[in-house]
């Protein structure tokens, strides 16, 4: 109703005049304007950006399609008149006719001045925001308070809950759960994580299908979206997560397919549930007793009789929602067009005071020190990347994120292309976030890069997308991680931290000649997150 007000205060004067001068008037009705659109759909492939599980640097492995339509009609609106030029009448009507369209274009104005901050009742071509509520650095941040929220103690000041809490644990672990869940559907193996999976959330994934295997479960990302308040009188804590991945699932008769998927789970746990440390965060048993969950009757471990899927001991999922699941697989050809290079840095608030604050605790780490860390990973991971080198990157990469990397590559080599970025090199960096804990010191930045970055086929070389000859540029956000223990200047030669051998590392992460795990972050600063500018929020 509101688009026929315009229309209404010219067409008041309009008619009034019409009334007043018929016998020397004729008209034609005029017009209007009509708007619709379609809503914009934006679908994100598996490589899109990730927290421990990412895509590559190349843009040509990360795929998305935008839709949108806005059209509009309008039809002029006009008035024909004849008149005696000798007719002392006509002159008067004109003029009463030229003071009424005034009247109808000043009324016009106005409505548009009232109602401009209205919202459209069509769509457009922005791209799809986050709505309004919680960003992840809130989330975060709440989750961070089981580290000094909690009851009164005997002198009057608050015990923590969880002071070991830990985000970089904490995300090692649903990054596993998530693979294992999805793995387990195959061959109806669910039950045996329901000390993990709620019933209902067992169901829920049951539903998706139940295929007789399921395979190569890469998340490309997680956001968190929710997360309860933690109070000294909380009992429980609840955090909300999407995520973003790619599975196959292979049937009963060896047929597979591949899918893209984005859904939400929701775990909870007690408040007063200790945190893993680190090199358990992967590990699942008995969170009472430690047994093996070979062991579960239901939910309930035959080994200690206690039932264990109530949160009590652990994090448990308590629903999955499933809000998309495509029948496709990686999208590795064509061009994307590069995207959120232009936005603002998006930056923790008064980071560079905590990034200050981490360097005063080490005089050998340096902010030139670090980049010069973060430019030997980037050119390694480009080099690894471009001739399918896994071992060149190993070292330098967290668990997750190498198993990302090496699913691209082998998706690449399987469809028989090669992806390869030519003199790749950062052009800026900025500081975008510092979090320290009891296991880990994170340091998000926003990288600025370049490089010439094209697809071509093995068997002929035909160029399949991207360009030989134009370079992209483009950013993106890297965290590293270094273990809180360690100290002394971030190391730029190619030796084992641990034992000075020159640097040889399994796919494990460990070191051959010391056995070492290097890839922990317990040594130096290692790649843990890659995320795209256009998807980050803090």
């Amino acid at each position: 109703m509101r688009r026929s007000l315009p229309w209404l205060a010219f067409a008041a004067p309009l008619l009034l005049a019409l009334a007043l001068g018929a016998p020397q008037v004729e008209a034609r009705p005029g017009g209007g304007n009509t708007y619709r659109g379609s809503s914009s759909s934006r679908g994100s492939s598996s490589s899109s950006s990730s927290s421990r599980g990412s895509s590559s640097s190349s843009s040509s492995s990360r795929s998305w399609s935008s839709s949108s339509s806005r059209s509009y009609s309008s039809s002029s609106s006009g008035s024909s008149y004849s008149s005696s030029s000798n007719s002392s009448s006509s002159g008067g009507l004109c003029t009463v006719l030229m003071v009424l369209l005034l009247v109808g274009l000043v009324v016009v104005i106005a409505i548009n001045s009232s109602t401009k901050e209205q919202p459209a009742e069509w769509s457009t071509t922005q791209p799809q925001r986050r709505p309004p509520g919680e960003s992840p650095a809130q989330v975060r941040a709440k989750l961070m308070r089981l580290r000094t929220v909690g009851p009164p103690g005997p002198n009057g000041r608050p015990v923590p809950f969880d002071p070991d809490f830990s985000l970089v644990p904490f995300e090692d672990f649903v990054y596993a759960l998530y693979a294992r869940a999805h793995e387990a559907r195959g061959d109806n193996r669910l039950d045996t994580l329901a000390a993990y999976l709620s019933e209902p959330a067992r169901n829920a994934l049951r539903r998706i299908s139940q295929p007789a295997q399921v395979e190569t479960v890469v998340v490309g990302s997680m956001q968190y979206l929710l997360a309860s308040d933690v109070t000294p009188s909380s009992e429980r804590v609840s955090v909300s997560l999407r995520f973003e991945a790619n599975y196959t699932e292979v049937a009963e008769n060896g047929s597979e397919q591949s899918y893209y998927v984005s859904e939400v789970w929701t775990l909870t746990r007690a408040t007063a549930v200790k945190s893993r440390a680190p090199d358990q965060a992967r590990v699942f048993k008995c969170p009472h007793c430690g047994a093996p969950l070979d062991g579960m009757r239901g939910s309930t471990c035959s080994y200690c009789e206690q039932k264990v899927d109530t949160g009590e001991f652990d994090w448990v999922v308590k629903s999955v929602k499933v809000e998309e699941r495509e029948a496709r697989g990686p999208q590795l050809g064509g061009d994307t067009p590069e995207e959120g290079t232009e936005l603002p840095t998006v930056k923790q608030p008064k980071v560079d005071g905590r990034l200050a604050q981490l360097l005063v605790t080490d005089p050998e780490l340096t902010w030139d020190a670090f980049t010069q860390r973060l430019e030997l990973i980037f050119q390694e991971l480009q080099v690894a990347w471009s001739n399918r080198e896994w071992e060149r990157v190993r070292p330098y990469v967290s668990d997750s994120l190498f198993q990302t990397q090496l699913y691209w590559m082998d998706a690449y080599q399987q469809a028989g292309l090669s992806n390869v970025t030519e003199n790749a090199r950062i052009t800026h960096v900025e500081a975008a976030r510092v979090v320290v804990d009891k296991y880990y010191h994170a340091i998000t930045v926003r990288l600025f890069a370049t490089s010439l970055d094209y697809t071509v086929r093995d068997s002929d070389g035909k160029l399949v997308g991207g360009s030989r000859s134009r370079e992209r540029q483009y950013s993106e956000y890297w965290t590293l991680i270094r273990g809180a223990d360690t100290r002394g200047r971030p190391s730029t030669d190619k030796h084992c931290p641990s034992c000075g051998a020159p640097l040889s590392i399994n796919m494990a992460g460990n070191c051959t000649h010391c056995s070492a795990r290097v890839t922990s972050g317990d040594f130096d600063w290692v790649l843990s997150r890659i995320e795209q500018d256009e998807s980050y929020q803090g």
